[in-house]
């Protein structure tokens, strides 16, 4: 499954892959590229709403690491994870 996402390579990552990511300290993850719906109950509600946070359900792309189901984060500067992240296995 195409997940509309490219690695720094600019080859598309898809559902099944593996991606490696080097962190700025040297430190290297390895990911596995899966589609779940993954329940959270620390979301922040916006700005007027009665609850300061709420549980939510979301679909769609997730990058799985030792047990946890990570969304890709977004630098300082705007850069996401994902652009500078390597398909390592297909």
């Amino acid at each position: 499954m195409d997940t509309g996402l490219f690695d720094k390579n600019g080859t598309p990552i898809n559902v099944g892959d593996k991606t490696r990511l080097v962190l700025d300290d040297g430190e290297v993850r390895e990911f596995d590229v899966c589609f779940k719906t993954v329940n959270r109950t620390t979301v922040k509600t916006l700005p007027g709403f009665e609850l300061q946070t709420a549980e939510v359900s979301i679909t769609g792309i997730f990058f799985c690491w030792e047990g946890n189901d990570l969304l890709p984060c977004v630098d300082g500067n705007g850069i996401s994870d994902v652009s500078k992240m390597e398909v390592v296995k297909r």
